[in-house]
């Protein structure tokens, strides 16, 4: 799957706890595809090959990571925002 999504233009982006572009300078504006890890574990390693790039929520504190279902909101909310910001004034999408 991640295969033909790649081959169709989209870009494969993986989520990770630490590593990779902070999801806030990340282009999310585009199409892509997120693919999130468990949150124990993280995405298996054979995964790797197939992504292009990898963006993490910078965590503040103590915390060490956000659970999937709200990384994944943050990450959706932020690519909702790009494409608004985007769009020119006036308009319609």
């Amino acid at each position: 799957m991640l295969e033909r999504i790649g081959a169709s233009g989209a870009r494969r982006l993986a989520t990770s706890a630490h590593r990779g572009d902070p999801y806030d300078e990340a282009d999310l504006a585009g199409r892509i595809a997120l693919v999130l890890g468990s949150e124990a574990h993280g995405l298996p390693a054979d995964l790797e090959l197939l992504l292009d790039s990898t963006v993490h929520v910078p965590m503040a504190g103590r915390t060490e990571s956000l659970n999937v279902a709200v990384a994944g909101s943050v990450l959706l909310f932020e690519a909702a925002r790009q494409r608004r910001r985007s769009v020119a004034p006036g308009s319609v999408r």
